[in-house]
């Protein structure tokens, strides 16, 4: 009998004793939680107390933690971009509108002929339907990333669907003795998406290699097993154009306002073919600039 009672003193003593120090396990794992939370760094929990439970809650507070972090990061990315957007918005607005009422205050304070009067307001309304083209688009794009409809998938002729962008645009390559060269291994490829966001995408594609570019345009369908690649591959004007970043509409926008463009078309098309669960990318080769999608 003494013996058992010996034993189970023992064991409530080790009970006690392992609780004590699990106890203090827990506050110094609290203690370094606040301070981890507290230097706003990228630093984690740890402990060397072997115990499976304290093993897997300090993994989860971990977990948690990166998630946490990665969120602030990506919000903090948003809020420096946003303010970039502020930016360069308001300098897009403000050029043609700016312009337009220089144009109107030379005209109302001077007493030009009537042919210099056409020829100023000629200009005038082009800069207004510049600034008109900037609000739509920006409206457009904040509407697209704002969006959280439902997008209708069926079936679509993905070859048919390229031909109809090409022939939107072959009268403009044309009158330029440029041309788009089209080829394709089938002459049918059938898939679910959505054929107006494709049109947009392709539209924008080909427009971006028109305005941005001073020879023919290639484009190639071919479809394998698993996916369907779409490339298109033109001339590269700008030496020190940064592939990895000509998606950014605050990167593109900067190159676009010497060609009369928005710059928001290659983010449009971008983001349109995310929400289509596609892959878009872009790489230089040589003077030639790749754009590929993939479905």
């Amino acid at each position: 009998m003494e013996i058992v009672v010996v034993i189970l003193v023992i064991i409530i003593l080790f009970l006690v004793c392992y609780l004590f120090f699990v106890k203090r396990e827990l506050i110094r794992i609290k203690k370094e939680l606040d301070l981890v939370l507290s230097r706003q760094t990228n630093g984690l929990v740890h402990t060397e107390f072997t115990s499976k439970e304290l093993s897997d809650l300090v993994e989860c507070i971990n977990t948690h933690l990166t998630e946490i972090k990665n969120k602030e990061s990506q919000l903090e990315r948003k809020n420096t971009n946003f303010i970039k957007m502020i930016r360069n918005i308001s300098h897009d607005l403000r050029t043609p509108l700016t312009s337009s009422l220089g144009y109107v205050s030379l005209m109302l304070e001077s007493h030009m002929p009537e042919k210099e009067k056409i020829k100023n307001l000629k200009i005038v309304e082009e800069r207004l339907n510049r600034l008109s083209e900037l609000i739509d688009s920006f409206f457009e794009f904040a509407k697209i990333l704002s969006n959280d409809q439902i997008i209708k998938l069926e079936e679509v002729n993905l070859v048919a669907i390229v031909e109809k962008s090409i022939s939107n645009h072959y009268e403009d390559f044309s009158k330029e003795n440029r041309r788009i060269n089209f080829k394709t291994n089938k002459r049918k490829i059938s898939m679910k998406s959505n054929e107006p966001m494709l049109v947009r995408v392709f539209d924008n594609l080909i427009r971006n290699a028109y305005k941005h570019s001073d020879g023919n345009l290639d484009i190639e369908v071919s479809q394998s097993k698993d996916e369907v690649k779409i490339k298109f591959m033109n001339n590269l004007l700008y030496n020190d154009l940064d592939a990895d970043r000509i998606f950014d509409e605050f990167y593109t926008v900067d190159i676009s306002r010497t060609k009369g463009n928005t710059g928001l078309g290659l983010a449009i098309a971008k983001e349109f073919v995310e929400q289509l669960n596609g892959k878009i990318d872009a790489a230089k080769k040589s003077n030639k600039l790749i754009i590929r999608i993939t479905f």
